[in-house]
């Protein structure tokens, strides 16, 4: 959802990067914090944030706008053409700033601070899921134009339970079949390297 993809994004930047933090503090020390941005942790972060992260967002937006937008848009024809090209671009330049903000917490080996970012941005990303703005996020989160013939939401509606069997459900466990191992994996294999 465009409102919660800001967070989630950086949320998975400084994710990765706090997965490597053992790495990247002895890459830092050993190069005096020189070429960070080249390092294999960044260069996969980016990778991951530009070819699947964001293309995934711009997908849901296109297919489902009324649910990407939390309900604010009716149709494509209410989306500025630059707000989908911003969307796009903060999907990877939170996910950038996340990881730049971790790392440089790691430079000092504050490493719990580090992970405090994945925090921070988990945090704010499941405030907007659930309460949104105005208290109706979960609301706005839970219902499926699609399934109601386009009829648009408004406060109270939601398709509760339902929506698991939803088009937009289905469409999210296809993402997550692709986006989990290529999200989890390298977390959980950086975080038992040795170093």
């Amino acid at each position: 959802m465009v409102q919660v993809d800001v967070f989630w994004s950086y949320a998975i930047g400084a994710g990765f990067a706090a997965s490597a933090s053992r790495q990247l503090k002895k890459e830092f020390d050993l190069s005096g914090g020189k070429a960070w941005f080249t390092s294999r942790y960044f260069v996969y972060t980016v990778l991951f944030l530009a070819c699947l992260f964001a293309p995934s967002g711009v997908y849901l937006l296109w297919n489902f706008p009324q649910w990407e937008t939390m309900q604010v848009a009716a149709s494509h024809g209410d989306i500025p053409a630059w707000l989908v090209a911003l969307f796009a671009i903060t999907n990877i330049t939170q996910g950038i700033l996340g990881y730049w903000i971790a790392y440089r917490f790691i430079q000092k080996g504050r490493f719990k601070a580090a992970w405090g970012q994945v925090l921070i941005g988990y945090f704010f990303m499941f405030f907007i899921l659930i309460y949104g703005w105005n208290g109706t996020g979960w609301q706005r989160f839970l219902y499926d134009a699609s399934m109601h013939n386009g009829a648009l939401w408004s406060p109270g509606m939601n398709d509760g339970a339902a929506f698991l069997a939803s088009h937009v459900a289905l469409t999210l466990y296809g993402m997550g079949v692709i986006l989990g191992p290529f999200l989890l994996y390298p977390m959980i294999r950086w975080m038992r390297e040795t170093v």
